[in-house]
């Protein structure tokens, strides 16, 4: 099962990549003031997630930001009770990664900043990550650099409340970039 799962990731990367590769996506920083359309990824999953999600997501709100909510739940039938898109298990295909009709809206956005949160390795999450036309995409600490522009380590508190802070602390010091 182990070498089998070795070769799901190996397909996921692959495939990701590829598709990664045949998009032109213009990525750059500027600074968060300027911002205007935020994008929050999210697991839905845990309700306390949810709230934490909700709290950043009023508080990006309170600055004048619009902020669009996307998340997965790792359920098997969609929640109606959700105020905001979200995708399932069973959107996922046989290498965890959503079906393109699914999340193409979400991706297809381009949303000044792309707020990646949360901790742990989520394929699926990743992928949509991957594909976004975010101009720049923060994301926990990670290998894959294809997913991500800045990366926030939390590995001293692994918890998405101390997350948050840190995503809010360093994109508050982001200086404009001197694109033309």
């Amino acid at each position: 099962m182990r070498i089998f799962n070795e070769w799901k990731a190996k397909q996921r990367k692959q495939s990701l990549l590829t598709k990664i590769r045949s998009r032109k996506i213009d990525r750059y920083p500027m600074s968060f003031e300027q911002a205007q359309t935020i994008g929050l990824l999210f697991d839905a999953t845990d309700p306390q997630h949810r709230n934490i999600v909700r709290q950043y997501a009023e508080e990006l709100r309170n600055k004048g930001k619009e902020v669009t909510l996307f998340a997965f739940l790792q359920e098997n039938e969609p929640n109606p009770n959700f105020a905001f898109k979200h995708f399932t298990k069973k959107d996922l295909n046989w290498i965890q990664y959503p079906n393109d009709e699914v999340i193409s809206g979400f991706v297809n956005q381009s949303f000044d900043f792309l707020i990646n949160l949360y901790l742990d390795q989520q394929p699926a999450l990743e992928y949509v990550s991957g594909l976004s036309h975010a101009h720049l995409r923060v994301g926990p600490y990670s290998e894959k650099l294809h997913c991500y522009d800045l990366m926030i380590d939390t590995s001293r508190q692994p918890n998405l409340d101390f997350f948050v802070k840190h995503v809010s602390y360093f994109l508050n010091r982001l200086k404009n970039s001197s694109r033309a």
